[in-house]
């Protein structure tokens, strides 16, 4: 892991605390009014309440006033209501603490906009969603609106900012080894997708790769950003839960089946 880049000296401290204090400031979504929901640790419930680990994002999990909403939060307590199945939901924004504690038996599901890549179903089974995501390397524009990289083979010798433990690490690699130069990835251990997107709009990293949706939401917030260089086909979505519990995996496929007739 590179040494994270650290920000300009007079600016980090506000910069952090925006990011920090100020969740909303980081999603800049069109609901302005929503704002995100910070990380609790809910109990972990026993019996047959399904814990599910719920990525803090529009698409996951957010709130706006008093009311928590998002896609997946929306969707799965629909599914679990209509089964008579109890629920508890756990946000988080690193995927790698969330798949730790799937591994460790803590939650039964990861709902997050994971791609299902061949490395990630040697680990997990995957409830499929039918959206199909694609990773993009944000990236700032100078003044006359020039793009450092206009191509994959831009990167190499370049440095890469991710989430610790992204799934995006691994194609990164695999690109690196397709454009015969090294394209040197820094994990940073502490933001997700949306804040580094945000840090990169700072100029305080140099560009961070994320999936193209989230990308979508926040660009036009930033105008001289810029996400429109590809670093993988199309991939498709999924939730990730335990390889032992095939049993859960088929139970929430067939209820998303049933939900979509």
């Amino acid at each position: 892991m590179f040494q994270k880049l650290q920000p300009h000296k007079g600016h980090a401290t506000l910069y952090l605390l925006l990011l920090i204090a100020i969740p909303a400031l980081m999603i800049m979504l069109r609901e302005c009014s929503a704002r995100t929901l910070p990380p609790r640790h809910e109990p972990i419930a026993t019996g047959d309440t399904i814990n599910v680990a719920i990525e803090i994002s529009p698409v996951g999990v957010t709130m706006s006033g008093d009311t928590l909403s998002g896609t997946y939060y929306n969707l799965i307590r629909t599914l679990c209501a209509t089964h008579g199945r109890p629920v508890v939901f756990h946000p988080f924004t690193q995927l790698e603490t969330a798949l730790k504690g799937l591994d460790e038996g803590k939650y039964q599901i990861v709902a997050s906009a994971i791609p299902v890549t061949a490395e990630l179903k040697e680990r997990y089974l995957f409830v499929v969603s039918p959206d199909i995501d694609r990773q993009v390397l944000v990236q700032l524009r100078d003044s006359a609106g020039n793009l450092p990289v206009t191509d994959q083979f831009g990167l190499g010798g370049r440095h890469v900012t991710v989430p610790a433990g992204s799934p995006f690490i691994s194609r990164l690699h695999n690109l690196s080894r397709e454009i015969g130069d090294t394209i040197f990835i820094t994990e940073d251990p502490q933001y997700s997708s949306e804040q580094l997107i945000i840090l990169t709009a700072l100029g305080e990293i140099p560009n961070a790769v994320v999936n193209a949706s989230v990308a979508s939401r926040m660009l036009p917030s930033y105008p001289r950003l810029d996400a429109s260089l590809e670093i993988s086909f199309n991939q498709f979505q999924g939730w990730a839960v335990a390889k032992s519990d095939s049993t859960l995996q088929a139970t929430f496929t067939r209820w998303l089946e049933e939900a979509c007739e």
